[in-house]
């Protein structure tokens, strides 16, 4: 990279290089019989050095002169000319000539190296605070409007986002030019050529890492959808084919003219019948509703929601089934959340079903808010003398669930403790478009 130069304004450099070293040998001129030639060559030598350090070589060196010049005009026998009389005066003039030039040199390279550390410095913090950025953004809209303001405030050049094929545009990638690229409204210096040129290769850099990250979400997905369609199948297979069984070989006796079947027998089997019948009909209607929730899920409704209507309106959906069930709800009364109403209605019931059939009668439910998500926690104790066919199953149950909890970017967890004797149903969900 070539050094940078840096340019002072031209009335400031003027003001340096020749008002100054003009007003410094004025000040001491009063009383120059009290310094000597080389006093004087000191106090310029002195002014040289500081504008070498704040300005750039050229300046110093003008100032050398000017500083030289003065000396002589103001200083040297006879005065108020730039003839010199004795040669010694002419060593001295030399020497400082020399001194300032070196001076103004060193300096000058001294103040270019900095100035070339700081740029490079404010280069690398451009690119790490645009590579951080970036990586928060989901979208190549969104990420080019951020380079964009960031490439303008930084270069302080108008730049622009083509997608054309026009000249003087520094494309995302060379290879796919449908990408489009970066123009300026002015060409830029070497030093950012190559900044743009970086830049540009990290936004491809992180755009394609964007596009990896969301097939990678797209295979997660899809690989969730199968492994929940493979659950949904053995849930129905096994719910579905008991009862069936049972119902055909009820049905099968019943029908066998060659088997004399008595009357507690007939009534034994119709009733047989008429239970499982009743559980294919549970059936129908979890799938009937887990289709309902399918649809609901496509687009969610997300609305503010007091916890404590929920959880009424989650019961009055299973008021048959929870008739005898006790319910103790951990919520303040002006607890809110945010969700579909009609999602978390359907999950929440499920879950107080489940608690009813398989638990003891009672249960608790408490609700958790954390900073990212929200939580419904459901804890019974398992009545392990319940007499409850299992056919009847509930997968449907927590896979609506499921369902819901992930249509609201959270997840749905059952555990069953065997030490314990308690079941923790938890429906987490997130809180982002609350």
């Amino acid at each position: 990279m070539m050094q940078s130069v840096f340019k002072p304004p031209l009335f400031k450099a003027i003001f340096l290089s020749v008002l100054m070293p003009l007003v410094v040998v004025l000040a001491i001129f009063p009383f120059r019989e009290l310094f000597t030639t080389t006093d004087i060559v000191m106090l310029q030598l002195l002014w040289v050095t500081w504008v070498a350090v704040r300005s750039n070589r050229r300046v110093a060196a003008l100032t050398t002169l000017v500083s030289v010049a003065c000396t002589d005009w103001f200083y040297v026998v006879p005065y108020f000319t730039f003839h010199i009389e004795n040669i010694e005066y002419v060593v001295t003039f030399v020497v400082m000539l020399i001194v300032g030039l070196v001076i103004s040199h060193l300096a000058g390279e001294l103040n270019t190296k900095v100035r070339d550390v700081q740029e490079h410095a404010s280069n690398s913090r451009l690119l790490y605070e645009l590579a951080k950025k970036l990586n928060e953004l989901d979208s190549l809209d969104e990420q080019k409007q951020l380079f964009i303001a960031a490439m303008t405030a930084h270069l302080k050049v108008k730049c622009d986002w083509h997608v054309t094929q026009t000249n003087n545009v520094m494309y995302l990638n060379e290879q796919q030019p449908e990408l489009g690229g970066i123009a300026f409204a002015k060409p830029l210096t070497s030093e950012q050529q190559a900044l743009a040129d970086t830049a540009c290769s990290l936004l491809y850099q992180v755009h394609e890492k964007t596009l990896l990250r969301q097939q990678s979400a797209a295979i997660a997905v899809q690989a969730e959808l199968e492994r929940s369609k493979n659950t949904l199948l053995r849930s129905l297979s096994h719910d579905l084919r008991t009862p069936l069984a049972t119902i055909m070989g009820a049905s099968s006796m019943l029908a066998d003219e060659e088997i004399e079947l008595s009357r507690d027998v007939v009534k034994e089997q119709a009733s047989n019948i008429f239970e499982q019948s009743k559980i294919l009909n549970q059936h129908f209607d979890k799938v009937m509703e887990l289709s309902k929730v399918n649809k609901l899920g496509e687009n969610i409704t997300w609305q503010k929601l007091n916890v404590s209507s929920l959880i009424s309106e989650a019961k009055a959906r299973r008021q048959q089934q929870l008739s005898d069930f006790k319910l103790t709800v951990n919520a303040a009364q002006n607890s809110a959340c945010y969700g579909d109403e009609t999602l978390l209605e359907i999950a929440c019931a499920n879950m107080l079903e489940n608690a009813a059939r398989y638990g003891d009668g009672t249960a608790d439910m408490q609700f958790i808010e954390r900073d990212n998500e929200y939580q419904l926690v459901l804890i019974n104790s398992i009545n392990r003398n319940n007499e409850t066919s299992q056919d009847e199953g509930v997968g449907l149950g927590s896979i609506i669930c499921d369902v819901v909890a992930k249509c609201h970017q959270g997840q749905f967890e059952l555990t069953l403790n065997e030490q314990t004797g308690q079941a923790k149903a938890q429906l987490i969900w997130s809180k982002q478009h609350g």
